[in-house]
């Protein structure tokens, strides 16, 4: 008997300038894993401090009106710690870093719909949802939430109450790999050179999507590799000043010298550092 896959799917998002990125979507158990070891993280601090109260208040004992105020100020304190596992924990950590420790294990990212990092409000707002996506069964810490359960099933990319609302998904994070840099070929001519502006700078969605381009046009027909490059290539064109009979050299050109400027200014910080 086969084991049976997982519950992932894939979802396509085209960007502005007609560039398609995929991502796999994070299905409910793997979601679930990811969250019951963030609670684990979350509740051993918990237990570590009150351990630490604990012990203060016992030092404390023989002194009159001292473990009194250990107590009060240990008790204040668990709180004000609960008070940032409920609250702070998952906005905080989702909006720096777009992942929990407990995400960044199961090799998970929060993103927002269109595929961006998701910022604080969208992070602070799913996060708030959680009260609802525990319901019916509140005081089970969301690990048995049959209205996210529910609303996961229901919905397209998996997304549970809170992510419905904020607008976001969680998505498995392409694993890092030491990538073949992409290299200009052939050369460009000297008349090439001459048409193109002194500093070339291209934004990070810009530098991906021709970079995706350029590693797929070696596996594409000519008609379909000049049809991709027409999609963005006229548009950097005109932001630039850059004539082009041909958009997939253009792109390749254009992606060449703003990778050599980018170099460039990352020695230049270096030798000022």
């Amino acid at each position: 008997m086969s084991p049976s896959p997982q519950l992932d799917t894939d979802v396509a998002i085209e960007t502005p300038e007609h560039i398609v990125f995929r991502y796999r979507l994070a299905g409910p158990a793997r979601r679930l894993v990811a969250y019951l070891i963030d609670l684990s993280i979350c509740y051993a601090t918990l237990t570590a401090v009150a351990l630490v109260v604990l012990l203060a208040a016992g030092g404390a004992a023989g002194v009159a009106g001292a473990a009194q105020s250990a107590v009060g100020a240990g008790v204040g304190l668990l709180l004000l710690l609960l008070f940032g596992i409920q609250w702070l924990y998952f906005a905080v950590l989702e909006a720096w870093r777009g992942a929990t420790p407990g995400k960044s294990a199961l090799g998970l990212r929060v993103v927002t719909t269109t595929g961006r990092p998701v910022g604080l409000p969208a992070a602070a707002l799913r996060n708030v949802m959680r009260a609802a996506d525990a319901l019916p069964l509140a005081y089970s810490a969301g690990c048995l939430s049959i209205a996210a359960l529910v609303s996961m099933s229901a919905t397209r990319r998996f997304q549970r109450l809170g992510d419905l609302v904020a607008g976001t998904m969680v998505v498995i994070a392409a694993r890092p790999r030491s990538a073949v840099p992409v290299v200009l070929s052939p050369p460009a001519l000297p008349s090439e050179l001459a048409m193109l502006p002194d500093d070339v700078h291209l934004d990070p969605d810009e530098r991906q999507a021709i970079e995706m381009f350029l590693r797929r046009k070696v596996h594409l027909g000519r008609a379909r590799e000049l049809e991709l490059a027409e999609m963005i290539a006229p548009l950097l064109a005109d932001r630039l000043g850059t004539p082009g009979a041909d958009p997939s050299r253009t792109l390749a050109l254009l992606y060449d010298r703003g990778e050599s400027a980018a170099h460039a200014l990352s020695a230049r910080s270096s030798k000022a550092g």
